[in-house]
């Protein structure tokens, strides 16, 4: 009995390796696309580290171009800090250029006393407007810290380790001491005086 021949399904064949599909992208590296990844944001990091260290060098540029400023600003302010007081002195020296003028011509000596009076007044008010004043010595017990003993003598009016004479005046300028007043420091009665004293 033949066989009777029936219409059989097309067998698929598998296709070939060519032919597959590569899941891994056309590179045909499974790591492919990871490594693209990974170069993108190593540019990314290294632009941002290129821009920090910019940005780093100008802040201490701009720091350093602060601190110049201010230290010139500085040395400018301590250059010219005694232009008030200066400009004050210069009405002083007027003064005394018109006193020694009028001294030339004076007949009368008191006339011109007055001038140099008038002139070492107005002085003395500018320094006291600079804060600048005399140390008071005489009669005050000596203070090392304002006066400066330049001998000791006996003195019947004054007692032992007080200012008898000023030799040459001091100044402070505020609570600081510009020149110390030269002085006479008292070393009490002396023995006959004290003894006279006592009877």
């Amino acid at each position: 009995m033949s066989k009777r021949k029936g219409k059989h399904a097309p067998v698929e064949e598998p296709p070939a390796e060519d032919q597959q599909a590569d899941p891994a992208g056309p590179e045909g590296d499974p790591d492919a696309g990871g490594a693209v990844d990974d170069a993108d944001e190593l540019t990314k990091l290294r632009a941002r580290v290129q821009e920090l260290e910019d940005k780093n060098l100008r802040l201490v540029a701009e720091q350093q171009n602060q601190q110049k400023r201010t230290q010139r600003d500085h040395e400018q302010s301590l250059r010219y800090a005694e232009a008030s007081f200066a400009r004050d002195l210069l009405v002083i020296l007027d003064d005394l250029e018109r006193t020694q003028e009028s001294a030339r011509t004076a007949t009368d000596v008191e006339a011109v006393a007055d001038g140099v009076r008038i002139v070492y007044e107005h002085f003395l008010k500018v320094l006291s407007q600079h804060g600048i004043e005399q140390i008071q010595a005489v009669g005050e017990p000596f203070d090392p810290s304002f006066h400066e003993a330049l001998m000791q003598q006996p003195c019947p009016d004054c007692p032992a380790g007080t200012v008898a004479q000023e030799l040459a005046r001091g100044y402070k300028m505020h609570d600081r001491v510009l020149r110390p007043t030269r002085v006479m420091v008292s070393a009490g009665p002396a023995t006959g005086d004290a003894e006279r004293g006592q009877e």
